[in-house]
């Protein structure tokens, strides 16, 4: 799969792993580990890039496994990545984890990344396609990606945090 940009899309390989958790430690700064980290310090002794690192290299890495991970490519270079799953019992396909690498933004892959796994999600049979995202300015041009393709907001949510203080 290939675009007019010079963009090839194709199924992420175990060699796709770390270059894909490489560009989530550089571009999760706005989710909710970030702002825990704001508000209460460091918390469990290293830096909230670490744990990101950590679910995501999990994550992704089933993902590929289940085939369900696409990554964009730039002169041999990963760009970008979006992985899926499905819930045949349900009938609905859920986005995951994407991203695209700053360098690489402004060309569409972002939004190319989405609808190829949407394209998988229907092609899996699915009823509905669902994602989750957050409502706070560093999530924005996810929500432009996600709102072009098609999807509308169904449930808005907040997370709230306490300090709990021991005598």
């Amino acid at each position: 799969m290939t675009s007019p940009n010079s963009v090839a899309y194709r199924p992420a390989t175990a060699q796709d792993l770390e270059p894909i958790v490489a560009i989530s430690r550089q571009i999760w700064h706005m989710g909710m580990g970030a702002a825990l980290e704001q508000r209460y310090g460091l918390i469990g002794g290293k830096p909230w890039q670490d744990y990101i690192a950590q679910s995501m290299h999990t994550a992704v890495a089933q993902a590929i496994e289940r085939d369900n991970c696409l990554v964009a490519e730039v002169d041999g270079t990963v760009a970008g990545w979006s992985t899926w799953q499905t819930d045949e019992s349900r009938s609905i396909g859920t986005i995951g984890y994407n991203g695209v690498h700053p360098d690489f933004r402004g060309r569409g892959i972002g939004t190319e990344l989405v609808r190829l796994a949407l394209e998988q999600i229907r092609s899996a049979g699915m009823r509905i396609a669902a994602v989750t995202t957050g409502l706070n300015e560093g999530h924005a041009a996810a929500r432009a990606v996600y709102e072009k393709l098609g999807f509308e907001s169904l449930v808005e949510s907040v997370h709230y945090t306490m300090e709990l203080h021991h005598d």
